[in-house]
């Protein structure tokens, strides 16, 4: 006789991805708030494209990045109000979710959390069958920015053998998403620029915080001089 099996595949989306089908979506994936006034609320949207009813639930986390762009959380549920913080949603059904920032006020920088969506598991029936149940979470992205606030970042080069070490700090006040910039290496009649996918796979995690530090590792262009100059574009969406 076979014995009862149960899966829960649990897969967090990479931030900025719209959904999965047959799954459930949630929209919209990356927004601004402010720390008080009209701005600072939001809502999100979470359709459910499943054949059966889902139950989900949400979290909020404070997000935090080293200079290797290795991301670590912190909760942060304090900061939030988030209504319904669970909700059952009927097959075909849209549930607004209601964010409302409550966290500290006085803010010179902006402060980036995510605001999880989660699919609670639902109990698998005791018949003796197997089943896979998959579970799907989608972070979504609560930038929370003063007004006025900006990136600048300052970039310097360096070699090391092969590859390129570009070190970028982010010495303004908000918040950047480095994944549309690109880099253009220039020295002794040689010029290149790296961008797109080149970029991105060399950058992994795409933002960088207020007095954050990423040191990213570039290839170095075939037939390109010992020594380089860089110039790094910050290149954000809608510009």
């Amino acid at each position: 006789m076979l014995n009862k099996f149960k899966l829960i595949a649990a897969a967090t989306l990479a931030l900025g991805l719209a959904g999965i089908a047959h799954a459930y979506q949630v929209s919209p994936m990356i927004y601004d708030m402010t720390q008080s006034g009209k701005g600072a609320s939001a809502v999100i949207r979470v359709n459910n494209t499943n054949a059966s009813a889902i139950t989900i639930e949400l979290q909020a986390e404070k997000r935090l990045f080293d200079e290797a762009g290795k991301e670590s959380r912190q909760a942060a549920d304090a900061d939030f109000v988030l209504f319904p913080p669970q909700a059952v949603i009927q097959p075909g059904a849209t549930q607004a979710v209601r964010v409302q920032y409550v966290g500290p006020q006085s803010l010179d920088k902006s402060v980036t959390y995510t605001i999880t969506v989660k699919q609670v598991p639902v109990k698998l029936p005791n018949d003796g069958k197997s089943g896979v149940q998959f579970v799907f979470n989608f972070s979504t992205v609560a930038n929370i920015v003063p007004d006025g606030a900006k990136a600048l970042i300052a970039s310097t080069l360096a070699a090391d053998g092969k590859k390129l070490k570009l070190t970028l700090k982010n010495t303004g006040n908000k918040y950047a998403n480095l994944a549309l910039s690109n880099v253009e290496l220039e020295g002794a009649g040689f010029k290149a620029t790296i961008r797109d996918d080149e970029w991105r796979k060399a950058l992994g995690t795409s933002w960088i915080l207020p007095g954050g530090t990423r040191v990213i590792e570039l290839p170095k262009p075939d037939k390109a001089p010992a020594t380089l100059n860089a110039k790094f574009t910050l290149v954000e969406a809608g510009q």
